[in-house]
């Protein structure tokens, strides 16, 4: 029993040392920059600076256009209250006529005017007339 132990215990140590030389290989071929993966790495770690770079000359450029662009919009403002104000300068102004006050001569007089067959509802002298009236005026049933 105790020899198949030590066999058991040497076979496992065997099985450990074969592990750790094939880890030890991936490892120095993930470190090398010969290799795919490490030329991989080395490629993308140019592109991340490149990009960082890009994106701050992106950043200040788009500060600049923004200070422009917002010095345009503000001229722009600027004019369109000058050209409002020559419009309105420009608009001819119409005298607002006074306001007629009907005297009451004036209704009197328009009421005393002979209308052929119109009598006003107030003075009717019956609802029949009333009625007579009203049809006349609307041009047959109501």
């Amino acid at each position: 029993m105790e020899l198949f132990a030590d066999i058991a215990i040497g076979a496992g140590a065997l099985l450990a040392a074969a592990y750790c030389m094939l880890l030890s290989r991936r490892l120095r071929a993930f470190t090398r920059l010969d290799g795919d993966v490490g030329r991989a790495i080395a490629v993308l770690s140019t592109q991340v600076d490149q990009l960082t770079r890009a994106l701050a000359s992106a950043e200040s450029g788009a500060a600049s256009r923004e200070s422009a662009l917002g010095a345009q919009i503000a001229a722009a403002e600027q004019a369109a209250r000058r050209l409002e104000l020559l419009m309105a300068a420009e608009r001819p102004q119409k005298p607002k006529p006074a306001p007629d006050i009907p005297s009451a001569t004036a209704t009197q007089a328009v009421w005393s005017q002979a209308d052929h067959g119109f009598e006003p509802l107030e003075r009717a002298t019956s609802t029949d007339n009333r009625l007579r009236t009203t049809r006349s005026r609307g041009g047959g049933r109501i």
